[in-house]
């Protein structure tokens, strides 16, 4: 298993517009028994209610190669309590963990000026649901995290980024990154916009062969 305690995760409960996902952290881990010790999310100061028996999805990002990818698994809520005072859950996992490639998001091209780290311009040229291309004049080093501010229908999102991959250009350098801890509501919403922008070149696309 490549989750380790004090790991970040996601919890996701539910599906549709019922889709909710906390970020937590992992407690403890059991190979042999499937079983998996997390800390219960806390949301506003107030521990999130999670029934037993109610199904999860655990999910997370590992960074070390050869396994670098996102993982996800399934599973059920098979207790709720108290450890060294930290309320945890114990979560049953019901299925294999499975890598899910971030390429499976639809991507889109696009043209969006945004800043990173509060003040460093860069370039959008390309989003998903999983991540972005962005431009940029100064070179970062790949691993780094950095956090980019930029509008989408008229809504200024903030993203938190992994860089994976850097190509030198002409004009500076360009950077594949993928997003850490990113909430559901956000992820909808660029999501939301990669296909509404799909449409809108699509139409262009139509219409110039017309």
């Amino acid at each position: 298993m490549l989750l380790s305690p004090n790991q970040r995760i996601e919890l996701i409960l539910g599906d549709g517009e019922e889709r909710r996902v906390f970020i937590t952290r992992v407690e403890d881990v059991s190979e042999l028994d499937n079983y998996l010790l997390v800390a219960a999310p806390i949301v506003n100061g107030n521990i999130v209610p999670i029934r037993r028996e109610t199904a999860v999805t655990v999910s997370f990002y590992y960074h070390e190669v050869p396994h670098q990818g996102r993982y996800q698994a399934t599973g059920t809520v098979d207790r709720r309590f108290r450890e060294n005072s930290v309320p945890v859950l114990l979560v049953k996992l019901t299925s294999e963990w499975k890598k899910i490639q971030l390429r499976d998001y639809v991507r889109v091209s696009v043209f969006i000026e945004g800043l990173y780290n509060g003040t460093n311009p860069c370039l959008i040229r390309d989003l998903s649901g999983g991540g972005l291309l962005c431009a940029a004049q100064e070179e970062i080093a790949v691993g780094s995290k950095i956090y980019i501010d930029f509008p989408i229908d008229k809504t200024l999102l903030r993203v938190n980024c992994r860089i994976l991959r850097v190509a030198k250009t002409e004009r500076g350098f360009e950077y594949g990154c993928i997003f850490e801890d990113l909430d559901e509501r956000t992820r909808q919403q660029i999501i939301q916009y990669v296909y509404k922008r799909q449409i809108e070149i699509y139409r262009k696309e139509s219409n110039q062969k017309d």
